[in-house]
C-alpha cells in the first residue's frame, strides 16, 4: 500500500523482525529522545549502547554482533 500510493508508513515497534524486515529508515528513540537514526543495513554496526542493548538482547543477535565486529578485525 506505502508504495502503490506513495505514502510513507510509520511504524512504532519493539519488534526486531518487523524492524529488519520493513524498515527502510530506522529512528530509535528512549526516554522521548532521538538517539539513533539510520537504515536496516547500519543497524548492525551501530556504536549506540542503547540501542544495542535493544537489537541485541536475544542470543542469536549478540551472537551476530560479535560475528560481525570480528569479521571487521574488532
Amino acid at each position: 500500500i506505502t508504495e502503490e500510493f506513495g505514502m510513507t508508513t510509520i511504524i512504532n515497534t519493539h519488534d526486531m523482525n518487523s524492524v529488519m524486515g520493513i524498515g527502510d529508515k530506522i529512528i530509535f528513540i528512549c526516554k522521548g529522545r532521538k538517539e539513533w537514526e539510520g537504515d536496516k543495513t547500519m543497524v548492525m554496526s551501530a556504536t549506540n549502547e542503547n540501542l544495542n542493548d535493544l537489537v541485541f538482547a536475544s542470543e542469536l543477535f549478540k551472537k551476530v554482533k560479535r560475528v560481525e565486529m570480528q569479521s571487521k578485525g574488532f
